[in-house]
């Protein structure tokens, strides 16, 4: 009787979230990724020279499905699904598609300048929706103060007063990149949730499977693909298929998977450095000025935020051992 009372009295034990904040190697190997992301709306850019939105969006999946699949063969994963892994793999693959319309179609009416720094603020949407979705989840003043730095540094890159030619930038493009970058926060997070049930890999998988699908029906549906042997056209789709919807998809998923979104996404702030500069060496899209002051601005907010999670970190694993 004693120890039933006992029990009764004993409050429910909270389930406890494995994810942490990132720590020295989660915040480096994250602006390692985001500094490779940087490069994508630049090769995106160039193979719209060459193909249609929707014709690079499937061939860019199948080349992301063959590193994926590499992946499963070496690890020895299953390909089946179970029936509590359909959903996820589902939404999450249908998110990503609707997600990767809008970035394709908005890189191809406004500069690869403008759609990286727009799509930068995939941190701050991330970071918000996480709030919601994760109960652990909660920013700090100072991690505040981080964003608020790095998206200040955003701005000044794309609006500074000397940010040079504004020709083939247009506000559709822009809107269409800034719904690109809020979906993709919102499928970052799920990944974040659904990942610790579902193998990472499934849910990449999933995504380029059936991406790949639609866009294909889409492009001959919608579009008049054409295809060329050009070295530019099929570096850029590498680029887009073998290093981002292959290493990079997996690499953002282990990540989010193992630590909490906001403290791996925030250094996704880091991409418009990197992707301004290499639209003026590539593309040349003079970037002014104003690049120079969002270097600095993304830095300070980069260096706030990462020192932030970084002490987090450590506090945890005191507290845990």
């Amino acid at each position: 009787m004693t120890q039933k009372v006992a029990e009764a009295q004993e409050p429910h034990a909270v389930p406890t979230d494995p994810r942490r904040p990132a720590g020295l190697f989660g915040s480096a190997f994250s602006i390692f990724i985001a500094l490779l992301w940087g490069g994508l709306p630049v090769s995106i850019k160039s193979s719209l020279k060459y193909g249609e939105p929707l014709q690079i969006g499937w061939m860019r999946f199948a080349l992301g499905g063959l590193v994926t699949l590499a992946y499963m063969v070496i690890r020895r994963e299953s390909f089946s699904l179970k029936g509590s892994e359909v959903r996820p793999v589902l939404i999450v693959s249908l998110l990503f598609s609707v997600q990767l319309v809008f970035m394709n179609v908005g890189q191809d009416l406004t500069t690869a300048g403008h759609a990286t720094a727009i799509g930068t603020t995939m941190p701050i949407w991330a970071a918000t929706i996480a709030q919601i979705m994760i109960p652990s989840e909660r920013m700090s003043r100072w991690q505040v103060l981080a964003i608020a730095l790095s998206y200040a540094g955003v701005l000044a890159v794309v609006f500074g007063d000397d940010a040079g030619t504004t020709e083939g930038v247009s506000l559709l493009g822009d809107i269409l990149s800034l719904i690109s970058a809020i979906l993709l926060g919102l499928r970052i997070v799920l990944i974040s949730n659904y990942a610790q049930n579902v193998s990472e890999s499934k849910l990449m998988m999933g995504q380029q499977v059936i991406g790949t699908a639609l866009f294909l029906v889409a492009s001959y549906a919608l579009e008049s693909p054409t295809y060329t042997l050009e070295s530019e056209f099929w570096i850029a789709l590498a680029y887009q298929g073998l290093v981002i919807a292959g290493f990079g998809f997996l690499a953002n998923a282990w990540l989010v998977k193992k630590y909490l979104p906001s403290t791996v996404t925030f250094f996704y702030f880091v991409m418009p450095v990197a992707g301004v500069t290499l639209s003026w060496l590539i593309l040349g899209e003079d970037p002014g000025r104003g690049l120079l002051a969002g270097m600095a601005l993304v830095g300070a907010g980069a260096f706030v935020y990462g020192g932030e999670a970084y002490f987090k970190a450590m506090r945890q694993s005191r507290q845990d051992a």
